[in-house]
């Protein structure tokens, strides 16, 4: 027997043109990552049974759903789709706004173990949360929370006639040489920034009904789009606009080495709370930031994704 290494995992992805099944002879898209615990989550009941020896008489298997994450490096061109289902919308001449179209994708996972691999897929998978993480002099991170509704029996082929494209090979994006026009309209000096995390939530929930042992569906809930700044206490500025609950409209351009990019736009935020922090001898004073966006009219969106190919 081969014990499975990390190390040579294949993450494969295919969209669903019918949520919950995955397409005939698939051409399924070689993914880029990081880590990855996506897996089957069984729910289970132990009856409260009162027994005269103190023992549990029984543990029930009453469900299971498809959960986990996936993280990633943001790169160019290699999480497109990702963004689509994320943001329930298809990009249009590039342009990506959040939107309300149900999309889902089969995942799949080959464990290479010798002779003999073992394939592992899942089924009707919506891509839930993600966390955007930007940190000075480090790569970016794009971090996938996933809900899916059920996980087939594992395997040890490929499906029949099905395909494998390659994994892309544009240059990962770092914050340090990577990040340029952040824009903060509305403050009038704008904020040094030390670390921006921006998180986008669709709050997915699972509809189940008598009789099924997995979700039926899933529903779509309220689009949030939250985050938070550190940022350099330089001036005034930006405690103000904290103070005053002013709208402010927050920007950056995500630029790879061969200048491919991504603007990400957030043109109506709120800065929920903060103030000047100190933490001690040899250190700068800091803002530490939350915000969330709301919706912009002029837009019609909350957030606004822009792609240029070099």
């Amino acid at each position: 027997m081969t014990v499975a290494d990390g190390s040579q995992v294949r993450l494969a992805d295919v969209t669903e043109a019918v949520i919950g099944t995955t397409p005939a002879t698939p051409t399924f898209q070689t993914m880029r990552y990081v880590s990855s615990d996506i897996r089957i989550s069984k729910q289970t009941d132990i009856p409260d049974e009162i027994r005269a020896d103190r023992n549990v008489a029984s543990i029930v298997d009453v469900g299971r759903m498809v959960q986990g994450t996936i993280n990633t490096l943001l790169s160019y061109g290699t999480y497109d789709t990702w963004f689509e289902r994320l943001l329930c919308a298809t990009w249009a001449t590039n342009v990506l706004k959040n939107g309300v179209l149900h999309q889902a994708g089969t995942l799949e996972k080959m464990f290479e173990q010798g002779a003999t691999d073992t394939f592992i897929r899942y089924v009707g998978c919506r891509w839930n949360t993600l966390d955007l993480r930007l940190s000075s002099r480090q790569s970016i991170g794009a971090n996938w929370g996933i809900m899916g509704l059920r996980s087939p029996a594992p395997t040890s082929a490929i499906l029949s006639g099905a395909t494998y494209t390659a994994a892309t090979d544009t240059p990962v994006m770092n914050a340090g040489l990577n990040v340029s026009a952040m824009s903060f309209t509305g403050i009038a000096n704008a904020p040094k920034v030390q670390a921006m995390n921006v998180s986008i939530r669709n709050n997915i929930y699972a509809n189940d009904v008598i009789g099924s042992y997995e979700p039926y569906s899933h529903g779509l809930g309220r689009f949030e789009v939250t985050g938070s700044l550190t940022t350099l206490f330089e001036n005034m500025d930006t405690y103000k606009a904290i103070l005053d609950h002013d709208d402010v409209a927050l920007s950056t351009t995500l630029t790879d080495e061969l200048g491919n990019s991504y603007a990400i736009a957030l043109p109506k935020v709120k800065l929920l709370d903060g103030g000047p922090t100190v933490g001690g001898n040899g250190r700068a004073v800091l803002l530490e930031v939350p915000f969330q966006a709301r919706y912009d009219s002029t837009s019609g969106a909350s957030i606004t994704i822009t792609r240029t190919p070099a």
